[in-house]
């Protein structure tokens, strides 16, 4: 557990870091729009189950996304 500890302060640069080679070696084998593709599917996944977890409904979604673009 204490060496959890000493990387605490790292843990955005770790992160961030595993992210970026897991996005190159996915470009590197299935190609860019596959890639693309598949943040955005799983974006979009996120973002349903947050929602679920929240028990927003589908209208105040739409509402909050139309002040945001309404700014």
């Amino acid at each position: 557990m204490k060496k959890l500890k000493t990387f605490a302060p790292y843990r955005n640069q770790i992160i961030f870091t595993i992210l970026a080679v897991l996005i190159a070696i996915l470009l590197m084998t299935i190609g860019f729009w596959k890639t693309v593709l598949l943040v955005v599917l799983t974006g979009a996944g996120y973002f349903i189950g947050k929602t679920q977890d929240e028990k927003r409904s589908i209208s105040s979604i739409l509402a909050s996304i139309q002040a945001f673009f309404e700014r």
